[in-house]
């Protein structure tokens, strides 16, 4: 199947998922700041956890053009690229500042119980499917970013935020650099895997990657609707 295939039907899982029960409720509720900490406590061990998949799929796939990719992707997350000198977690741990969180703090957050079904599942599948499969699980993940794909339904996850937080708390860009960051970074993260699977996905087993992927989706269903269960727990 060609690239352009892919993002299409790639695509069409991640519009599936934000326009599923769990992700309307989630940009439904209103922005407090004990409500933006439940968010970033959960998005920073997120963040911390996927840097165990991709290193997983790496170590699977014995393809070195994929593996040198993969090493790239996760360069740009771990230690730096144009939106920060320190990684990507150090984007979260500067917006967890602006709602009264410290560094601490945050690292030490215990995951929702569903943040924790979420890592185990993505880490099973980063385990244990075939890489491909794995691949996808990860990348689609980014995709959740991408306005390209999502703008006429609303934007990606960052850029709906970024007006939430925006309108809710009166936050300025400049006081939430992780979702400025990743509503640019994570476009080029969406396209960077889609020649991989071009390449490497004998015909015949495009099924089973598609199959990975939306699970992969409705993970993060679970994910983000375990988040705003909680969020709705606290008063506005």
């Amino acid at each position: 199947m060609k690239a352009e295939q892919w993002r299409k039907e790639l695509g069409d899982l991640v519009r599936e998922l934000f326009l599923s029960p769990e992700m309307k409720e989630f940009y439904s509720i209103k922005v407090t700041k004990p409500r933006a900490q439940i968010y970033l406590a959960q998005l920073g061990i997120y963040v911390r956890q996927r840097r165990n998949y991709w290193p997983q799929v790496a170590a699977n796939c014995p393809e070195f053009d994929v593996k040198q990719k993969i090493l790239a992707h996760e360069y740009e997350e771990l230690v730096e690229d144009e939106h920060s000198d320190k990684g990507h977690v150090d984007l979260v741990v500067r917006q967890a500042h602006e709602v009264g969180m410290t560094e601490k703090e945050l690292y030490g957050a215990a995951p929702l119980p569903t943040t924790k079904a979420a890592i185990y599942a993505w880490w099973w599948i980063a385990r244990n499917r075939p890489w491909q499969e794995a691949i996808a699980a990860s990348t689609i993940a980014e995709w959740t970013n991408d306005d390209r794909l999502l703008g006429d339904i609303g934007g990606g996850n960052c850029s709906r935020l970024a007006k939430s937080w925006g309108r809710d708390l009166g936050f300025r860009p400049e006081q939430m650099p992780n979702f400025v960051a990743h509503s640019i970074a994570d476009v080029k993260h969406s396209d960077m895997f889609l020649p991989v699977l071009e390449k490497h996905v004998a015909p015949g087993g495009e099924a089973g990657v598609l199959a990975t992927a939306k699970e992969s989706m409705d993970i993060h269903r679970a994910y983000f609707g375990g988040m705003a269960m909680a969020m709705n727990q606290l008063p506005n």
